[in-house]
């Protein structure tokens, strides 16, 4: 095999560009394919450096508990799928409803598997876009959340406009303005 493929399960993956799609999906999506997606999700944040007290379990257990919370029908999930429908990436738990009167929202959790680093951008920047083309139709004017990693908010600021605004409560919120 050649080094730069990498065996992920039975499946060989190549880390370089391929064809892929962006897509909304809801919770009974994930919860078909969980095993794959915790694996996934474990595996990536495994050597993650974390914000706050995020551990490399918090993805999954959030992800979980709101997929499984009635109150959370109006979110939903953008994942990245390449053409043979292996995850290529995914931005969990966004809001696709808002309340009257709600003009900010918080978003879930971002990851990409093992990709090479142009094309995993890429695939970042199209999850990114989704993201912010759905919660604008939703009527969600700003997005204010926290960043798990510092490789997120690294790559939120820098690429996508997000702006590190802390409070005294909480020094890790992150704002996107969406107009």
């Amino acid at each position: 095999m050649v080094d730069h493929l990498q065996q992920s399960g039975s499946k060989v993956v190549n880390p370089y560009k391929r064809d892929y799609r962006v897509e909304v999906v809801d919770h009974s999506y994930l919860l078909e394919r969980w095993q794959e997606i915790t694996d996934i999700l474990y595996r990536v944040f495994g050597d993650s450096n974390f914000n706050d007290s995020f551990t490399r379990t918090r993805p999954a257990e959030h992800t979980w508990e709101i997929i499984h919370d009635p109150n959370h029908v109006t979110t939903k999930h953008i994942i990245a799928l390449d053409n043979r429908d292996e995850i290529l990436g995914a931005f969990l738990t966004i809001p696709v409803y808002q309340t009257p009167g709600q003009e900010v929202c918080d978003l879930g959790w971002m990851f990409t598997i093992e990709l090479h680093t142009r094309f995993r951008l890429d695939v970042m920047f199209a999850l990114a876009e989704k993201v912010h083309d759905v919660t604008r139709a939703a009527g969600f004017k700003r997005i204010v959340t926290e960043m798990g990693t510092e490789a997120g908010a690294k790559f939120l600021s820098k690429k996508c406009g997000y702006i590190h605004t802390p409070t005294p409560e909480k020094d890790n919120l992150w704002t996107k303005e969406l107009q």
